[in-house]
Parts: C-alpha cells; sequence; structure tokens
C-alpha cells in the first residue's frame, strides 16, 4: 500500500474534484485516477462516488481518510524528528463563530508562536453549518460551532451524520454588548425591553438543522407580540464593533467577552434575561482525528480566552 496514495486521496476529499486535485497535485487525471482505483482495489473498497455536487466519500471512504490523515499526520512528525533544524510549518484552517474571546485567542497564540516557524493560516467566521461544511469537505483542521442548548438534538444527529466528533468549549448565557454611551448601559433590561426600544445588531446565524427558522422562532418568542422589529443581519464582526460605537442606541447578543477587550473598543456587556438563554461552543473535527501539537496549543489559547471572559464579570 502506498501512502502517498493516501495524499491523493485526502486532497480528492479535500477538493471534491478529481481534476481539481490532480491540478493541485501536478500530476496529470488519468494518472491520478488509476493511482485510487489501485488504492480502491488494495483495500477492496470503493471510497469516492460522483454526484451532482462533485466527488464524495462513501460511508467506508470516510472512514478511510480520517485513518488516512492520521497516518500522514505520524508520517510528518517522524520527519520532523529526522529533522530538529528544520523549520516547523504551521497550516491551519479553522472555522468560527464571531466572538471576542476566540479572536483574542488566536492573536494570542500567533504572537506566542516561535518566529523561525512557517505559518500560513485560514480564519474562517462564519456559521455554524458553513463551518461543519468547512471541516467536513473543505479541509480544515477543526471548527467551533455555536448553537442553543435547546437544539442540542439537531446539531448532535447532523455531526453524527457527517462522521464529525464534538467537545465542549464552553456553556454561556449571552449578554447585552453596547457602547459604553448607550442609553440603558446602566440599566438592567430584559431582552424583550432592550429589543422592543433599540436597535439590535444579529450575527446572522439563523439556522439549525433539518428546523428551518428555528433560531428566529427563539427569539420572537421573548419580543412582545406587538414590537416593531429593528434589527441589523451582520456577517462581519468588525462592522458589528463599529456600528455599536456609530449607533450608540444599538447593542448586540453575543458571548461573554473578554475585559480587555472591553475597554479597548468602549463596549459594556450586561446580563439581559430572556427565555432559554443557555448556548454551547462545541469544538468539532472529523472522527478519529487528533490535534496536532500546534493546533492544541491554539486550543489551550481558547479556554484560557474563555477563561478570562467568564471569570471577569
Amino acid at each position: 500500500m502506498n501512502t502517498l496514495h493516501f495524499k491523493y486521496a485526502v486532497e480528492i476529499e479535500k477538493t471534491r474534484s478529481i481534476t481539481q486535485a490532480a491540478e493541485n497535485l501536478y500530476m496529470a487525471q488519468p494518472n491520478l485516477s488509476k493511482a485510487i482505483k489501485e488504492l480502491e482495489n488494495s483495500l477492496g473498497i470503493t471510497i469516492f462516488r460522483r454526484t451532482s455536487k462533485g466527488v464524495i466519500p462513501t460511508d467506508q471512504g470516510m472512514k478511510f481518510l480520517a485513518c488516512a490523515k492520521q497516518i500522514l499526520m505520524q508520517i510528518d512528525n517522524m520527519e520532523a524528528i529526522g529533522s530538529p533544524d528544520k523549520p516547523r510549518e504551521r497550516k491551519m484552517r479553522i472555522s468560527v463563530p464571531r466572538a471576542g474571546y476566540i479572536s483574542k485567542a488566536l492573536s494570542e497564540f500567533i504572537a506566542a508562536s516561535d518566529a523561525s516557524d512557517d505559518m500560513e493560516v485560514y480564519f474562517c467566521e462564519t456559521n455554524s453549518l458553513r463551518t461543519i461544511e468547512n471541516v467536513r469537505d473543505n479541509g480544515y483542521n477543526f471548527g467551533i460551532i455555536r448553537f442553543n442548548a435547546a437544539h442540542e438534538k439537531y446539531f448532535t444527529d447532523y455531526l453524527a451524520e457527517k462522521n464529525l466528533e464534538s467537545q465542549l468549549l464552553w456553556e454561556f448565557e449571552e449578554l447585552a454588548v453596547m457602547s459604553a454611551e448607550h442609553p440603558a448601559a446602566n440599566e438592567e433590561l430584559t431582552y424583550g425591553e432592550l429589543s422592543a426600544h433599540y436597535e439590535e445588531v444579529a450575527q446572522g446565524d439563523e439556522a439549525v438543522p433539518y428546523v428551518p427558522s428555528a433560531v428566529d422562532r427563539l427569539f420572537a418568542n421573548n419580543r412582545p407580540a406587538d414590537t416593531k422589529v429593528r434589527r441589523v443581519y451582520m456577517f462581519d464582526r468588525g462592522s458589528a464593533l463599529d456600528f455599536l460605537l456609530t449607533v450608540p442606541t444599538s447593542f448586540m447578543l453575543d458571548s461573554p467577552v473578554p475585559e480587555s477587550l472591553c475597554g479597548k473598543y468602549g463596549l459594556v456587556q450586561k446580563r439581559c434575561e430572556f427565555a432559554d438563554n443557555c448556548f454551547r461552543d462545541m469544538l468539532i473535527f472529523s472522527a478519529g482525528r487528533k490535534l496536532s501539537a500546534s493546533e492544541l496549543a491554539l486550543v489551550n489559547k481558547l479556554y484560557e480566552a474563555r477563561n478570562e471572559a467568564a471569570f471577569a464579570r
């Protein structure tokens, strides 16, 4: 069994295209197809099948690919032992929700890294369903998804369907984040009271597997029936922070923010009561996959930033 063929299969899974994978691997497409056929024959399974959405793994293929990625990672580790003076290469793709403690953790991870190491980091802030797609189909090392605890079963079932594992990163109540100049900065208001009088910045993650509009219904149930809705959906955290400061009557529901970031941006965060205010951030990764040393270092930074945000309140 040629372990080089493992690399070929992983690249096809990442690109969903034999043509694109061959181009990325600098080889002819017929040669790549032949190599995969030889690999399938040696294993006695079919790794990929063609669909309207591209080339995707079969159930047996997904199990093989999880093992193949582990083997390739171990080969990289063994090569590093033989070349201790060679700068370590850190290529990392992570997909996460828009959260202050997560961006802070990434910044601290990079700041603490060895300047002699090569580094290429893709940091994608997006919604939970796109993160699942990124980890499952687009070659991301791991991801973080956020969901309301009331919707946990739907996400658990969906992760199992996609052959992904999860680990709890944080369970928290969302807070109302706003400018220190906000009229309600010194008041204690419920979500219903805030949303009835002020503009809400929503972060655009409205999707729950199998249950369309579930998130929208969750918050609608916490607003008075006759309330005029004033919501601005934003998909970039930097723009959302700018909006909070530029429109001092606006607010945003978010996970607790590290106090160092609140001070930097002139924000305050306050308890905001509403029904079912329990959310979870979960690490997700391919089934059977072990995180590398550099990935674990980033996860440790995530826990440190989480603790700063949780204990500062």
